[in-house]
């Protein structure tokens, strides 16, 4: 049996925020962030910690990347078709 113990902890992988980005977000951002997610595992099998830290950080910045830009999307859309219906409404009456 393998002796762990100078192993250090286990980085996380946010594969489950990299999907969620991936599936309700930005294709593009949530594959970058499934691929940063990948890394880690195989990193961390291979005694690579600092690669694995690293790349734990990437999958974490491209999955909020993807989630910003859709927020800002989502805030961007409302906005406009908001504005739209209210303008509409304010009309509705005045024919």
């Amino acid at each position: 049996m393998e002796n762990n113990s100078n192993m250090p902890p286990k980085p996380d992988n946010y594969l489950v925020w990299a999907i969620l980005s991936t599936i309700f977000c930005c294709i593009a951002t949530g594959i970058a962030s499934i691929i940063y997610a990948s890394k880690v595992n195989e990193a961390y099998a291979r005694g690579e910690y600092e690669e694995a830290q690293k790349a734990s950080k990437n999958a974490k910045m491209w999955a909020l990347i993807g989630a910003g830009a859709s927020l800002l999307i989502w805030i961007v859309y409302f906005a406009i078709f908001g504005f739209a219906i209210l303008g509409g409404m304010a009309n509705a009456g005045s024919y």
